[in-house]
């Protein structure tokens, strides 16, 4: 019963030790890579847009390259584009904006998949193990149909093993999948702001009192864009859709 125990319900321990060091390692190294200094760091962008707003673009540009990271690599493309329309400079760091948060999240998917894995895992070793028990069980029993409850109740709790094993690593790898969800959520909000920070400089918005006079082009459309989706929605609550 032991052997079959061993090589079927406990076998099932060997995956779980597997994505339990597998989990550990992508959450240390996410861990890492989402820390707000190597993302959004709060000295290099003070000081590229002070470059800026003094119109020293080399040093600008020498800052970026220097100290790497997705608000670095947002703002060397949008000081490629600077004396460009506004609404191109916003297009050309949303693009590039959207590469590091993809880059961001890469890996933390599998952490997840390994979280919701894991008890599987357990739960199928404790089924084998089960299975195996009943089946010697039922070899072992004589005539009158007596087994031995001590074998049983062994066989059970080891087999119980394997379940309790895979919820003990699902549970930290979970919270810990959640904890970098919340965490990218916040790193996009601050990147996004960094860029919005930098375009206000590279190119200002119009004022408030001459906004008609002194759009551009494309700000004119982004406008209308929005008259439309206004009247739109309107549309819609008015006809009751």
């Amino acid at each position: 019963m032991m052997e079959w125990l061993v090589e079927g319900a406990m076998l099932m321990l060997v995956p779980i030790g597997v994505a339990s060091v597998v989990g550990l390692a992508l959450f240390v190294s996410k861990w890492r890579a989402h820390r707000e200094e190597r993302v959004v760091p709060g000295r290099t962008q003070r000081a590229v847009l002070e470059a800026v707003e003094e119109e020293r673009w080399d040093d600008a540009c020498e800052l970026c390259k220097g100290e790497p990271s997705a608000m670095t690599r947002v703002y060397a493309e949008g000081l490629r584009f600077r004396g460009a329309r506004r609404g191109e400079i916003r297009e050309a760091m949303e693009d590039v904006g959207r590469r590091e948060m993809n880059r961001l999240e890469r890996y933390v998917g599998a952490i997840g998949a390994l979280a919701s894995v894991t008890p599987l895992m357990g739960l199928l070793g404790t089924v084998v193990g089960m299975i195996s028990v009943f089946y010697d069980l039922v070899d072992e029993a004589g005539a009158d149909g007596v087994v031995d409850p001590t074998a049983l109740a062994g066989g059970i709790w080891v087999a119980l093993v394997t379940t309790a094993a895979g919820l003990a690593v699902a549970i930290p790898l979970y919270l810990g999948y959640r904890y970098l969800l919340g965490r990218l959520d916040t790193l996009a909000v601050e990147l996004e702001e960094a860029a919005a920070r930098l375009l206000d400089r590279l190119a200002p918005p119009p004022s408030v009192g001459g906004a008609e006079e002194t759009s551009a082009p494309e700000d004119e459309e982004e406008s209308a864009t929005l008259v439309e989706a206004h009247d739109a929605v309107r549309r819609r609550a008015a006809g009751g859709e």
